[in-house]
């Protein structure tokens, strides 16, 4: 069969055909005595093989890598294929993403349009200058897509760049929370710790009012699944940021940081201020002080230490009592802290009760 019939069957363009004989993936096994190509049934079989493959996805050079070699395995780059079919897929998805982001933002006029595309690519860009200017532009009139800088967001690893989209993100309020959620499931801690950051930014950003009662509650939904987390950075956040709010279930992880760090400073505060709204005779003070007393009587100086870095943050008798039986602590060091503490307190409430 010569090779205009061959295309015509086929589908094939003599063109292709042509190329796949420079290539050496099939090459005419006849010739006529006039010197035309003619293809035998196991060409032809050959032809549809290649096709066959190529529509697999794989690339000519590939394609001849299979054919050439008797005991190739197709199942060895069938592996390969579903990665590259995926990205692309990935690659389609993320465009009709922006596209459907692009057209919510309802700028139809050319110079608009083009803005936001200039905006979103920068967002996007390996320089991060470019990322932390497009982030302030964007915050300004919203120019960004929330779902696009959602995604910038939770990925950007430069602290820089990170505060001015987080920023940003911010100005959009409620309608940004659902989306910055999805950070909280991602198996990167990074993503996990900037989702975290950027609902906060959010929640000091607004009003209870402009957020409302489901983003509040998605929000906080998220900060208690922090205190859970693996990683200590993003645990201590979450504990932190839940103890300003005056939530008990953030006391015990509060506890381990003050003993064990980190931010051993902030969550002795943290748990002082629990202590003095709360009172230290009823409810969550009266724990607090009492786990205090049974992590000093571990025996190690270093907890008693820390514990009692927690009591100078907290004012009143009861702490005042504790300090007083640290400094007769059988560690010289702890005693003649515990001391000095005492004795300055006392002197900040000599004025008080002189003027009672």
């Amino acid at each position: 069969m010569l090779i205009g019939e061959v295309a015509r069957r086929s589908g094939v363009s003599a063109r292709m055909l042509r190329h796949y004989e420079s290539l050496r993936l099939v090459t005419p096994s006849q010739r006529t005595p006039g010197g035309y190509r003619e293809y035998s049934d196991a060409d032809i079989g050959r032809i549809f093989h290649i096709e066959g493959l190529r529509k697999l996805g794989m690339s000519l050079t590939e394609v001849g890598r299979v054919l050439s070699d008797a005991d190739f395995d197709p199942s060895s780059v069938l592996g390969d294929l579903i990665d590259q079919a995926r990205a692309r897929i990935a690659a389609e998805q993320r465009l009709l993403d922006h596209l459907r982001a692009v057209d919510r933002l309802c700028r139809t006029d050319g110079e608009s349009l083009l803005y936001t595309i200039d905006l979103m690519r920068s967002i996007e860009s390996g320089d991060v200058i470019q990322r932390h200017k497009a982030a302030l532009g964007s915050g300004v009139d919203g120019g960004v897509p929330v779902e696009t800088l959602v995604q910038a967001v939770l990925h950007e690893p430069m602290l820089n760049a990170a505060g001015a989209m987080r920023w940003a993100l911010a100005q959009a309020g409620a309608e940004a929370v659902p989306h910055v959620m999805k950070g909280m499931e991602d198996e990167s801690a990074l993503v996990r710790r900037n989702a975290l950051l950027a609902l906060d930014e959010i929640r000091r950003t607004s009003s209870g009012d402009e957020l409302g009662s489901r983003a509040k509650s998605m929000i906080r939904q998220a900060l208690l699944g922090g205190i859970d987390d693996d990683v200590p950075e993003i645990r201590s956040f979450a504990a932190l940021t839940l103890g300003h709010s005056g939530e008990a279930k953030a006391v015990p992880i509060l506890l381990d940081m003050a003993m064990n760090g980190p931010k051993d400073i902030e969550a002795a505060e943290t748990l002082a201020a629990f202590v003095v709204a709360d009172g230290p005779d009823a409810g969550i003070g009266d724990q607090i002080l009492t786990e205090l007393r049974r992590r000093a009587a571990s025996g190690d100086t270093t907890i008693r230490f820390r514990v009692l870095q927690v009591l100078v943050e907290i004012p009143g008798e009861h702490s005042d009592d504790f300090i007083s039986e640290l400094s007769g602590d059988d560690s010289p060091e702890l005693a003649a802290t515990a001391l000095v503490a005492l004795h300055r307190r006392r002197r900040e409430q000599a004025p008080r009760r002189g003027r009672t």
